[in-house]
């Protein structure tokens, strides 16, 4: 599935939404980035000053990257990889952008990541919404289950989450979620679907969520 993917699908830009959801007083700190692309926004974790070392991990290396910017560079499969035990309570930030839906086995994969995790530190990460309502009309109006090069029912996506799903994972996974939020409630313009969402008291926010952005810390 992988191979037919275009390039650009695994080296996006800077993840900007995510390096906004860490905490403005972090700083100098030690960043592990899972799925970390060809190492652009640990490039800008350093350049702003949050990031002094960082540690990447990637299945699909690029050849125009920022690997030499990094100062630990994995280039393996996440779910197979064994983390050196001094990495244990390593990090005050860890990243997963958009990298949990590709897993087998996700749940196993994010125990095996929470205890890297600083006592104070922060797990940041973004996971696609099934319940988005253009997905489940594709579903139920549609009659289509249809996989796509890129979204929500990406091809290479093996596992789909609903807000409950997203909580369970984490709870269960060794960590605190402390925020959970979205694009959706970040939009300052206010969109058709905003007030749809406002005059229904909220009943339909869940559906106008394409994907969670997630703040979790490690649990005592």
């Amino acid at each position: 599935m992988y191979e037919n993917k275009d390039q650009s699908y695994y080296f996006l830009s800077v993840r900007d939404d995510l390096i906004n959801l860490i905490p403005t007083s972090f700083k100098g700190c030690n960043v592990l980035e899972i799925g970390c692309g060809n190492g652009a926004t640990l490039n800008k974790l350093k350049q702003l000053g949050i990031a002094k070392i960082t540690t990447g991990v990637e299945l699909f290396a690029s050849q125009e990257n920022y690997y030499s910017e990094i100062d630990h560079f994995f280039r393996d499969n996440i779910e197979h990889f064994t983390f050196p035990s001094s990495m244990k309570n390593a990090f005050d930030i860890i990243i997963l952008g958009d990298v949990i839906e590709h897993l087998i086995d996700p749940w196993s994969t994010l125990t095996k990541i929470a205890p890297l995790l600083a006592k104070e530190g922060r797990l940041i990460a973004s996971i696609p919404n099934i319940r988005y309502y253009q997905t489940l009309s594709s579903i139920m109006i549609k009659g289509d289950f249809h996989y796509e090069e890129s979204g929500i029912l990406d091809q290479t996506h093996l596992r789909f989450f609903c807000k409950k799903n997203v909580i369970d994972l984490f709870e269960n996974s060794g960590l605190t979620i402390e925020t959970l939020t979205s694009g959706f409630d970040q939009e300052t313009i206010k969109s058709k679907r905003y007030w749809l969402n406002k005059v229904t008291f909220g009943l339909l926010h869940d559906f106008f969520v394409f994907q969670y952005l997630i703040i979790a810390t490690k649990k005592d």
